[in-house]
């Protein structure tokens, strides 16, 4: 399989606090990891270092075979490279949901009418086609986590990078997110990274790879078959 991404011994340092240390990871296309561990384990540093967010004390990142320490437009890499939902969503208010789906296509260069088209098409994969024309403060808070998971989805990714991106949604709904982020790896061939504190939402997973106190602790298969 060929590697999305890949952390090599990398380490996060905030002043005396250790996020991570020394952490090696790499995520295959079409395989979903899950990432678990109690807070302050570094999960979310884990991700923002895998997609450019923040640059590691240490240790390398590469995405899509490119050391991320040598590119010099890194928001471009993850404008057309990376999908992103956070745990604060980072909705724009100003925007429609069909728009904030839209933008980063249309900061690729796409114009305008296919963006909207597949930002609506994003939106009825996640159950929110209904809402395309509202605004975000317009929304409760598992629509607003629907269009940021639409968002991440939209465009040729190959990797997505979910904070736990069922957070705000019921049980029903989030099993139908895994469903679908499944099948982005299973038919697309994108590579998932998915921090979750639910081992029903981790059991969808390929991988599970335990966090404490920024080092791994456990990993290893864990797909069941029951979580579908």
């Amino acid at each position: 399989m060929t590697t999305v991404v890949e952390l090599r011994e990398v380490t996060r340092e905030h002043g005396q606090v250790h996020a991570l240390r020394g952490v090696s990871l790499e995520v295959a296309a079409g395989e979903l990891v899950a990432v678990m561990g109690p807070s302050g384990s570094g999960k979310s540093t884990l991700l923002n270092l895998a997609g450019g967010l923040d640059r590691p004390t240490s240790g390398t990142v590469v995405v899509e075979g490119r050391d991320l320490a040598t590119v010099k437009d890194l928001a471009e890499l993850r404008r057309v490279s990376v999908g992103y939902v956070f745990q604060d969503l980072n909705l724009i208010p100003s925007l429609t949901a069909a728009e904030n789906v839209m933008l980063p296509r249309e900061l690729d260069g796409v114009r305008t009418r296919r963006a909207r088209e597949e930002a609506l098409a994003a939106l009825a994969d996640v159950g929110a086609a209904e809402i395309a024309d509202r605004f975000p403060e317009e929304l409760s808070g598992g629509q607003r986590q629907r269009v940021a998971i639409a968002r991440a989805l939209t465009g040729e990714r190959r990797l997505l990078l979910a904070d736990e991106p069922t957070g705000a949604l019921d049980t029903a709904t989030g099993d139908d997110i895994l469903q679908l982020l499944r099948a982005r790896c299973d038919e697309d061939g994108v590579a998932v990274l998915l921090v979750t504190h639910e081992p029903r939402y981790a059991a969808w997973a390929d991988r599970m790879v335990y966090l404490r106190d920024g080092l791994v602790v456990e990993s290893g298969a864990v797909r069941l078959e029951s979580a579908r």
